[in-house]
């Protein structure tokens, strides 16, 4: 059974039951058609009543395949539930109730406000071998991530007397993530001359060798390696060849989540919403530009002991998972120590030229730093905000005392 039933009513039901055969047992000893006829009507009326509120339920099936909705904060959008009826007995004047964390509210369709969640009441009816999609206008109200916390179907009685509670027992795999609203961030372009790459680099010390781009005349600090013999005999001198300078331009995103005020790592930064806010401005930047990057957060997901690591990728599908991760990143969360924190991501990082630093540290010249720095790493400092977002280097930050 996948509904918890509540039958309301039916002892005033059992009562009419017991009414009706005691007219019938009179009509006996006092015949009249009346009586006959009124004790049967009320006998079928509550046994059919009673077979109806123990049985509608029995093949109502709610539609639990897996989906998740995503939307962004402000935008408007129809939450689709699908419910069907595989029995001939109709559902009759049912309403269908449905709560998500209050992060969504109705978009011109009435909510209730209970606590930290929103309830919309939904009206419903069914005729028997039917299915029907029911529509919620929903509005993303704050970033964030909710599943359907309770799905509740009250259906009244045919005869007016009774009705059935019916709460949704299985796991529901319906969701919502609400993205947060990307903050522009002032920075420079974060590449390194020093690390081989894709990217083209005027101050780049390495070469792509295999693709040149075009000639020059020769001077004599050339290598004869670089001289391009055919253009120079077309122009009967001596030319070499050029190369693009090419560079490394990937990112690593190191974010301690970790509140320090809080006890035992049970709670997230106050800053949450513009570190979310400038870090998906960051990531729509890299996706248009093709930046690959990977992710680490100090927060525990699940059974797993270390930090959450989202690996290297680049392009919509990357900035797809980032999105999705910073929508679910709640106000609650387990974290570790700052020291355990980045000794899980100097063991798990691909050594990306530039590093990019955000969230709470209360001491900028942690060992793992250094290490990177030594490692031709260039580390940056996110100085997050709702308006006047930068990336500073970590140095300059250092020397100002920043954190």
């Amino acid at each position: 059974m996948i509904w918890n039933k509540e039958i309301q009513g039916i002892q005033a039901l059992e009562a009419i039951t017991a009414i009706s055969a005691l007219i019938l047992f009179f009509s006996l000893y006092q015949p009249s058609f009346w009586f006959i006829f009124l004790g049967a009507l009320l006998l079928i009326l509550s046994r059919m009543s009673i077979y109806y509120l123990k049985h509608v339920s029995d093949q109502l099936v709610f539609d639990n395949e897996k989906k998740t909705l995503r939307i962004s904060i402000g935008e408007e959008t129809l939450f689709a539930l699908k419910i069907s009826q595989l029995s001939r007995l109709p559902v009759f004047q049912a309403s269908l109730r449905v709560r998500l964390q209050a992060c969504v509210t109705g978009a011109g369709f009435p909510s209730k406000l209970k606590g930290d969640e929103v309830e919309f009441t939904v009206p419903l009816h069914l005729k028997g071998k039917e299915a029907i999609l029911v529509s919620i206008p929903i509005k993303g109200l704050t970033r964030g991530a909710t599943r359907i916390k309770s799905l509740e179907l009250t259906v009244e009685n045919f005869f007016g007397i009774g009705s059935v509670e019916l709460n949704y027992k299985p796991y529901i795999h319906k969701e919502v993530l609400i993205y947060p609203t990307p903050i522009p961030v002032s920075m420079r372009r974060l590449a390194s001359a020093k690390s081989i790459g894709d990217y083209t680099i005027q101050n780049s010390i390495h070469e792509e060798i295999l693709a040149p781009v075009g000639t020059r005349d020769y001077v004599y600090t050339d290598s004869f390696k670089q001289i391009h013999w055919k253009a120079s005999a077309k122009v009967q001198a001596l030319q070499t060849k050029v190369f693009e300078h090419k560079a490394d331009y990937s990112w690593t995103f190191i974010v301690n989540l970790r509140d320090p005020d809080v006890r035992h790592g049970l709670g997230i930064i106050k800053n949450i919403e513009s570190i979310a806010a400038n870090i998906a401005f960051l990531a729509q930047y890299a996706a248009k530009q093709s930046i690959p990057y990977e992710v680490f957060l100090n927060l525990r997901v699940g059974s797993q002991s270390s930090v959450y690591h989202l690996p290297k990728g680049e392009g919509p599908r990357q900035l797809a998972k980032m999105l999705d991760l910073l929508a679910r990143i709640g106000r609650i969360g387990i974290t570790l120590p700052i020291s355990n924190f980045l000794h899980s991501v100097e063991k798990q990082q691909q050594n990306s030229p530039v590093v990019i630093i955000g969230g709470s540290f209360e001491n900028l010249d942690e060992p793992c730093f250094s290490k990177m720095q030594k490692n031709s790493q260039q580390i940056f400092l996110l100085q997050d905000g709702l308006e006047n977002a930068s990336i500073i280097p970590l140095g300059r930050a250092q020397s100002a005392g920043r954190w």
